[in-house]
């Protein structure tokens, strides 16, 4: 069975590996499975012989040191163990050919292997903490140094057991283990999970242990009476299986206490999250309780969550604990980053940085560096993507205090879940406040058409009172009448437009050829430019959307007016009209995006621009980009201003590819 278990491990690394590294372990796997293998064909009648198990035990000790001094990078322990083994080796193939005793021979061998296990374990516990000790190598070096002690552990039982005619299992069982150690070192599990894996493994040594001592102990006190041993073997099965499962679980959780205290801790200071966040519906309260959450558990070093403002844009912080990493992640200037979370579950850094340097390519290790600054600009060990069902609208960035591959595969499985859960929070928020705006519009808009009306009243009156005062006096007075005239228009035009703004009306048609009809509405708002202004279109032909004609010319002619303004007597204003990308709410939708290259606006303005009543122009109503953004969003669609003091404005407007219902005398081109 030993033989069998280790060359199941030596084939798993083969199919897997090819390097120096796995090779020596093969041929260390392949050497023990041969002497397990002749041991057990003695038992089994056959008897290979003691040159067999001699030159087995010299390959042991052979492969053993080599694999440990490659593994630790170590290259200075080879002369002693060599020339002994040169010794070993000769007396035991000169039993084949000149006649050696045999007995001689095997013993020879034996201390052979012994002292070749004892140099591996020196030479891995050689890794100096304070150099290397930090990385996840180092620490599964360690583990496997673990491992080897345990075999010489195991051997020296054996040798007293061999004194006093005990059973001899030392020797198999305790190689077996550490050849187990070994294939997770070299498949890299990561570090948490060989923690998991060892919590488990002892848990299961200790009940096996227990069981085989139960049925020793049984065979001791019966002897060989075989009704004494059936009936006492019921009656002890009978026990086990009732103690088995409370006496596993109490091991278990002390032993996962030492090993997987993190991994405990995480997920009760995350359960009972994920428990409330079916209840959570928005936005500021789900961020609240998450980063309450994290702040309350001292596993986590640092953690930030970034949500998407723009599909165009990237991905704005919106909440944070530790030290506050970058605010934004650009998707123009980190599309390969953006990429890599649209592609995988998630992104860790210790992966990315393994598989730089398994990189041979030109290509690939510089997307890998590029995502690696990334994580290190975000001080994050862990990076997951916040999904719902439109792609990706966020992700989630942590950092553990344990800087040696912190997360076992276990805790990544539980963090993705709680992630989607958060993600489909995240959707059902943006539902809620559109929800909850529609509804203070209405409001709004019922309460401006009450007060409108109050004002337009005595306006008109006034308006009448001033057109009729005395010829007599209107030389004196034109001057002050003229100013009062253009006052009242002007209050009369900002009441018009606050009318819109509160009460768009009509809703969406279909226009058939989106580019053609922005074409010939900016040209036609265009003609009464002064100076140079010059118009650049990109059109794509045929392009459907849904929105209503009249409203999206006020649209465009407020926004070209704009334009043009800024620009003053000299520019260029370039449009241009496509099928939009897919956002968090519009899935298909088309595109129209007029952009100048006049002053541009600093970052108070444009946070402000949409804002009604706000102007930087002295003859300015405040109310033109806020009713553009009301137009647009009563049609469904969505408006987005980019602006940077110097560099230009670009106004995006994305409309709904089609509405819900169409009739045949709503459709337009």
């Amino acid at each position: 069975m030993a033989a069998v278990g280790a060359l199941v491990l030596a084939i798993a690394t083969l199919a897997t590996r090819r390097d120096r590294s796995a090779l020596l372990y093969a041929g260390l796997s392949l050497a023990f499975a041969a002497w397990a293998g002749a041991r057990g064909s003695m038992g089994l009648g056959w008897d290979p012989g003691f040159p067999v198990l001699s030159l087995a035990l010299v390959g042991v000790g052979l492969a053993s040191v080599a694999l440990a001094n490659d593994l630790s990078g170590e290259r200075t322990l080879w002369l002693l163990p060599s020339s002994f083994g040169v010794i070993g080796l000769t007396l035991a193939g000169g039993s084949l050919w000149v006649g050696v005793d045999e007995t001689y021979s095997l013993s020879v061998a034996r201390t052979w292997a012994i002292m070749s296990v004892g140099f591996a374990t020196y030479s891995l516990a050689r890794v100096e903490p304070e150099s290397d000790g930090s990385s996840p190598s180092a620490t599964r070096l360690r583990y496997l140094a673990f491992a080897h002690g345990f075999t010489l552990v195991g051997v020296s039982w054996d040798l007293v057991a061999w004194q006093f005619g005990w059973a001899r299992n030392g020797s198999l069982l305790a190689p077996l283990l550490y050849l187990y150690v070994g294939y997770f070192h070299l498949a890299r599990v990561r570090v948490a999970d060989i923690r998991e894996l060892m919590a488990s493994t002892i848990t299961l040594a200790l009940l096996a242990a227990g069981l085989a001592g139960a049925f020793a102990g049984l065979w001791f006190w019966v002897g060989q009476r075989l009704d004494l041993f059936l009936f006492n073997a019921f009656v002890t099965s009978f026990l086990v299986l009732l103690l088995i499962a409370p006496a596993r679980s109490l091991m278990q959780r002390a032993l996962d206490h030492y090993f997987v205290a993190g991994r405990l801790e995480l997920e009760r200071a995350l359960w009972p999250l994920r428990d409330r966040l079916p209840q959570i519906i928005t936005l500021d309260d789900l961020l609240r309780e998450l980063l309450e959450t994290l702040e309350g558990t001292e596993r986590l070093r640092s953690s930030a969550v970034y949500l998407r403002d723009d599909p165009n844009v990237g991905f704005k912080q919106v909440g944070s604990i530790g030290l506050p990493p970058r605010r934004r992640v650009n998707l123009i200037r980190h599309p390969v980053f953006v990429r890599a979370l649209e592609e995988n579950r998630g992104l860790l850094l210790e992966e990315i940085d393994r598989g730089l340097e398994e990189q041979r390519g030109d290509q690939e290790p510089e997307a890998l560096r590029a995502i690696l600054q990334i994580l290190r600009q975000l001080d994050a060990q862990l990076v997951l993507p916040i999904r719902n069902e439109v792609g990706l609208i966020g992700f989630w960035a942590l950092s553990d205090e344990r800087e040696v591959e912190p997360f076992s595969n276990s805790e990544l499985d539980f963090l993705r879940e709680t992630a989607d859960a958060i993600g489909v929070v995240v959707g059902n928020s943006k539902t809620y406040e559109r929800v909850r705006a529609r509804d203070r519009l209405a409001s709004l808009g019922e309460m401006a058409a009450g007060l409108a009306h109050e004002i337009r009243n005595p306006l008109a009156t006034i308006r009448a009172a001033v057109a009729v005062l005395d010829a007599e006096d209107a030389a004196a007075n034109g001057e002050f009448q003229e100013m009062m005239v253009e006052e009242i228009e002007r209050l009369d035009r900002v009441v018009g437009t606050f009318l819109d703004y509160a009460q768009p009306g009509a809703a969406p048609s279909v226009i058939l050829d989106l580019g053609g009809f922005v074409e010939r509405a900016c040209r036609e708002n265009a003609r009464g430019f002064a100076g140079a202004i010059e118009l650049e279109f990109d059109t794509e032909k045929g392009l459907a959307a849904a929105a209503n004609p009249d409203h999206l010319e006020r649209v465009l002619s407020n926004v070209i007016a704009n334009a043009h303004q800024a620009l003053g007597n000299a520019g260029q204003i370039r449009i241009r009209v496509r099928k939009g990308e897919p956002d968090a709410e519009l899935a298909d939708c088309a595109e129209i995006s007029i952009e100048d290259n006049g002053p541009g606006m600093d970052e108070d303005t444009l946070e402000r621009a949409v804002v009604p009543f706000f102007t930087t122009r002295a003859d300015g109503t405040g109310m033109g980009l806020a009713l553009c953004d009301r137009l647009v969003r009563a049609q469904g669609g969505s408006l987005q201003l980019r602006s940077r003091a110097g560099q230009g404005t670009n106004v995006v407007i994305r409309l709904p590819a089609s509405p819900p219902t169409v009739n045949d005398e709503e459709t337009h081109s």
